[in-house]
């Protein structure tokens, strides 16, 4: 499990908590994201992260972190941010968590206590982030299927190139089909001129 103790102070399903990193433990917040597993839900938070705030990853305690980088939604100041998702629960009923530590620097956890306003901002910003995994998997589902419908797109007018390039095959064919058919009949009657001619000969024989 991540933490080890859960405190009283908790916002709806915000809930702040002391959570393990690296060898020792630090004030946090854990959050159950529902209808997400975990692969979604991490790809979302960095979708979230990296790409609407243009915040830099690094890796630490096996956190993703963000050092030393403000974060519109909790405030102007610079923090040092750390999220990492996680599952619990029976093995037919996981439930996905996210695991949220914000920091001031030196490890030193925001917390209720100590910032009452930007722990607030932050459950805040959490509590919002369930609904933008809802979003962006929406996205997700949408940008797959777009992409399917383009490829079946393309293919299909390969087939009708394909089918073009064949019919213009076809009536060159039908031509040639037809030609050979008249000089047949050509041949033919030739054979029947040239053998009522032959049986001519021979009985004037």
């Amino acid at each position: 499990t991540l933490f080890c103790a859960t405190l009283t102070l908790s916002a709806q399903n915000v809930t702040e908590s002391i959570i393990n990193f690296g060898k020792g433990q630090i004030s946090g917040y854990l959050i159950d994201v529902p209808n997400a597993d975990v692969k979604m839900a991490e790809a979302a938070f960095r979708d979230l992260m990296e790409q609407k705030y243009n915040l830099k990853a690094s890796k630490e305690n096996g956190f993703r972190a963000y050092l030393n980088q403000s974060l519109a939604p909790i405030g102007p100041d610079n923090y040092d941010l750390y999220f990492l998702v996680s599952e619990y629960g029976k093995k037919k009923n996981r439930t996905t968590q996210i695991s949220f530590i914000a920091c001031s620097g030196n490890l030193n956890a925001i917390t209720s206590q100590n910032n009452p306003e930007t722990a607030d901002h932050i459950k805040t910003f959490l509590k919002q982030f369930v609904k933008y995994v809802e979003e962006y998997n929406q996205t997700q589902q949408i940008n797959a299927l777009n992409e399917e419908i383009s490829k079946l797109e393309s293919d299909k007018a390969s087939l009708e190139k394909s089918q073009d390039k064949l019919g213009k095959q076809i009536d060159k064919l039908n031509k040639e089909f037809d030609g050979n058919k008249e000089k047949i009949s050509e041949k033919e009657n030739k054979i029947k001129e040239l053998t009522n001619e032959l049986n001519k000969v021979k009985r004037g024989k």
